[in-house]
């Protein structure tokens, strides 16, 4: 599909998000389309690693907004967040291959979950971060950040919708390393290379006996099921009627996002 690009050499997939007019906003299609090219790269000898990346000034600004509250039933919200969105999200922390996110600019919301299973993350260090959903009533659709950090800093995360900085995610534990401006893809692929270069059963059992650990502990139940208590926050905030919604649906997006940073701010900074 044209919205996502990808190409398969020296035994590495690489995935690009491939919308730069859009800041590389995700849509139901490229979940899908993403999630049916790693489980099939999941499935052959031949393919050592993923890479996932974006094209143009971000990796993704996240999902699309106009789809995010547009009219749809309980049911519909479930359907898309449940197999469809997190379908990929599940399908990479499950594939026996590693995955590595090469990211920049922007990585939010929906972008932000879909980084967060990848088995490692080279942020540029330009690039903010953030789960922006509650400042218009919604909330993460893979609630991930608390497995990941501490109970202070996710709330921070997720309670705040604040952008963090990319030596802020580092030091949450989000992700792996931060790079100069512009080198996040060139220091990918020198992961990449290392990773295959070790025998793939070894990056196999050990990628599993560590996704184990959490799994014991729950953490998968919690996500599974935390799902359907985001959908059906949507729909009880569009229930109630938000004012972004109202200005989104009638001014579009940029007029939408600006009444949202006039009311909290640019969101770079702690309140």
């Amino acid at each position: 599909m044209d919205h996502l690009a990808h190409t398969f050499e020296e035994n590495v997939l690489t995935l690009t998000l491939n919308r730069p007019e859009k800041l590389n906003a995700l849509t139901p299609d490229i979940y899908k389309a993403l999630g049916d090219l790693i489980e099939e790269a999941s499935g052959k000898d031949d393919c050592k690693a993923i890479v996932l990346k974006g094209a143009g000034r971000a990796f993704s600004s996240g999902f699309d907004l106009k789809l995010e509250v547009s009219h749809r039933s309980h049911a519909q919200k479930l359907h898309t967040l449940q197999n469809v969105a997190n379908r990929l999200r599940w399908a990479i922390w499950r594939s026996p291959k590693p995955l590595v996110a090469a990211i920049h600019g922007y990585c939010l919301g929906g972008a932000f979950e879909l980084m967060l299973p990848c088995d490692f993350t080279i942020a540029s260090e330009e690039c903010q971060l953030g789960e922006p959903e509650i400042l218009f009533g919604a909330g993460p659709a893979f609630m991930m950040v608390p497995w990941m950090t501490g109970h202070k800093r996710a709330k921070d995360v997720l309670l705040s919708g604040r952008r963090i900085s990319a030596r802020e995610a580092l030091d949450m534990g989000l992700v792996t390393s931060v790079v100069a401006s512009g080198t996040h893809e060139e220091e990918a692929e020198r992961l990449v290379r290392t990773l295959c270069a070790i025998p793939a059963p070894a990056i196999a059992m050990n990628k599993r006996g560590i996704n184990r650990a959490y799994e014991t502990m729950g953490m998968g139940p919690h996500l599974e099921s935390w799902a359907e208590s985001t959908a059906y926050l949507g729909y009880v905030i569009e229930e109630e009627g938000s004012e972004f919604q109202k200005i989104l649906e009638r001014e579009g997006t940029s007029a939408a996002l600006r009444w949202r940073e006039n009311r909290f701010g640019s969101g770079k900074d702690k309140a």
